[in-house]
């Protein structure tokens, strides 16, 4: 799959923005070589990993990080954005960052105990930012860290990384690229749409699944009748799929906010429109309505009697809860969040609580809880 050189670019923006660090746990034991003078080695190395099902909507958060603590005191730190799929050497490879962070370090011993001092940063026009600082300490011989990083700048998103390594590790960076590179694996499906930058998978069953590079950004349905008429809806809009039936293709446009305010439009094509499954319009789930509290526009959707989901942009991203919800006597309605990923409490956090009055021109209304019920 082919990812746009602005997506590239997008993805390096974001992740030089994700790095708010804590450190805890790692030391070193062992002698390192002696080095030629003015001669700067790494004396201790460690990697980790930022992964899990709760990135899948934006894969280029994802990333591996190489910490390096040099044999002058200083510290250096590459990321490499493995969630794009990009495995080219490190010399060519866009998604690889050298000296992501900067730092200092030094030995020293805390209740007894040998350990490395650490101090790490960004580096802005010279100035630092986001400064983070920790102790690591050996333990039988691995050297591990556990290091909190802000997915998302400001977004309240974080993930405990576990880092693991000691006096050797990675010969250079094409073999932590190597060590790190993931094989992207496509959901199922019976044939594609395809853009630049995009795809559709079309599934039985009249669900498709709508993917930006390789981040999955919506779930669709479809009709189809097998003669040229279908449409399309992702989130309560439909949109009609223009068919060819003579040249066996169909194709229709989406837009997708990637982030913030910036949007592009893919124009999906499927070079095999026979092969899509007849299926007949379905008979909408339940309403969307959309209605504004603690700064953000939040939309809910009623999936059944019970079930439901609400979203709202957080940070440039669409962040979507899947939630059941109870209806009062006054007909608002009190949601309650399943399926968490822990990374998401303190986005949900925001609405935790609050009651929705709908309305019938697709509006709702949030009814603050009460500040009993407030954290």
């Amino acid at each position: 799959m082919k990812v746009k050189r602005w997506l590239a670019g997008l993805v390096l923006a974001i992740a030089a923005i994700c790095a708010v660090f804590a450190f805890a746990g790692c030391d070193n034991g062992g002698e390192t070589e002696e080095e030629a003078p003015g001669e700067v080695t790494i004396s201790y190395q460690f990697s980790g990993v930022m992964d899990g099902e709760d990135l899948d909507s934006f894969s280029f958060a994802k990333g591996a990080f190489w910490l390096k603590l040099m044999s002058d005191g200083s510290v250096v730190m590459d990321r490499y954005s493995f969630g794009n799929y990009n495995t080219s050497p490190a010399a060519e490879n866009e998604d690889y960052i050298p000296g992501y962070m900067s730092g200092e370090w030094e030995t020293t011993s805390r209740d007894g105990v040998d350990a490395l001092s650490i101090e790490v940063y960004m580096l802005t026009s010279g100035v630092k930012t986001n400064a983070a600082s920790g102790t690591a300490y050996d333990r039988n011989g691995t050297y591990s860290c556990s290091l909190r990083l802000e997915v998302v700048q400001g977004a309240g998103f974080y993930r405990e990384i576990e880092f693991t390594g000691g006096t050797t590790l990675y010969a250079d960076a094409d073999e932590f690229i190597a060590d790190n590179a993931k094989e992207f694996v496509p959901p199922q499906s019976v044939t594609t749409f395809t853009a630049e930058g995009g795809t559709v998978y079309v599934q039985e069953g009249g669900t498709a699944l709508i993917y930006s590079g390789y981040s999955q950004v919506a779930e669709a349905t479809y009709a189809n009748d097998g003669e040229g008429n279908m449409t399309v809806t992702v989130g309560g809009q439909t949109i009609d799929v223009t068919v060819d039936t003579a040249n066996n293709t169909a194709s229709f446009e989406y837009e997708y906010a990637i982030y913030g305010d910036y949007t592009t439009v893919y124009s999906f094509t499927c070079a095999d429109y026979s092969a899509i499954p007849v299926v007949a319009a379905q008979t909408p789930a339940g309403d969307v309505y959309t209605g504004t509290y603690s700064s953000m526009t939040w939309t809910l959707t009623i999936l059944d009697d019970a079930s439901c989901t609400i979203g709202a942009n957080m940070g440039g991203f669409n962040v979507v809860f899947n939630c059941t919800y109870a209806e009062d006597a006054d007909g608002a309605l009190t949601l309650a969040t399943v399926d968490m990923p822990e990374a998401y409490a303190p986005a949900w956090a925001a609405i935790d609580g609050v009651k929705w009055q709908l309305a019938d021109d697709n509006t709702m209304t949030a009814i603050a809880p009460a500040p009993s019920q407030q954290g």
